[in-house]
């Protein structure tokens, strides 16, 4: 039963017995008489009560304000940067180096087979990584591990940001869609990537967050609200 419940019962109550105590008062010339003690206690009981629950509500709606007022900065910071479309840092960069590459190729043959060496190794090396990592049960899906992410501390990290917008389940809240049908939350590199960058309508929270608690977090969608762990 919330706070604020409990603020308007004992406040009904005071009510209905300050009605009670005046109306008995007035038929009945002797009263309170011995009863004085009993509604003394009776209406201090309620009065504490009723302050009691009046600061704790006001605790409750003040909390609330500041993560309102969180959230709401959070987007204002995504609607100034333009919806914070996700970088295309490494796909430039690619290109970038794809173009070098090739123009060095035409200059120098030996330069561009050694180019291609390097990136069968490259290839190479994450498939044998994976298999690795496979053996001992450590592959999150998309071929990266969890590394070291603690789903655990996730769930705090969600709960006090996330829950808001997802709902407490991450199936769906004030706004926010059911994770277990987003694509980037099928695993957590691209759940890492999400949460820290935005996009989509979610606001970024790499500037709010550790990379610790983003990967935590990540780590507690995919493998405890998605359920691929």
């Amino acid at each position: 039963m919330s706070n604020e419940t409990l603020l308007y019962i004992c406040g009904i109550i005071l009510a209905v017995s300050a009605v009670g105590v005046s109306f008995i008062g007035l038929k009945v010339k002797s009263f309170p008489g011995k009863a004085m003690p009993l509604i003394v206690v009776w209406f201090a009981i309620f009065v504490v009560g009723s302050t009691t629950f009046a600061v704790l509500h006001a605790k409750d709606e003040d909390a609330n304000k500041a993560k309102e007022a969180k959230y709401e900065e959070a987007g204002e910071k995504a609607e100034r940067e333009g919806g914070h479309v996700p970088p295309l840092k490494s796909g430039n960069e690619s290109s970038g180096e794809s173009e070098s590459e090739s123009e060095g190729g035409s200059e120098e043959g030996e330069e561009e087979a050694g180019a291609e060496e390097s990136s069968e190794a490259a290839e190479e090396a994450p498939e044998s990584a994976e298999e690795g990592e496979a053996a001992e049960g450590g592959v999150a899906e998309g071929g990266a591990t969890a590394g070291g992410a603690d789903p655990e501390a996730g769930a705090t990290v969600f709960a006090e940001n996330c829950s808001v917008c997802h709902g407490e389940d991450g199936h769906g809240g004030a706004g926010g869609p059911d994770l277990t049908t987003m694509p980037k939350a099928q695993n957590e590199p691209e759940a890492i990537e999400q949460v820290t960058d935005g996009g989509g309508g979610m606001p970024p929270f790499g500037g709010q967050l550790s990379e610790e608690e983003i990967q935590n977090v990540a780590a507690f969608v995919v493998q405890k609200v998605v359920g691929k762990g």
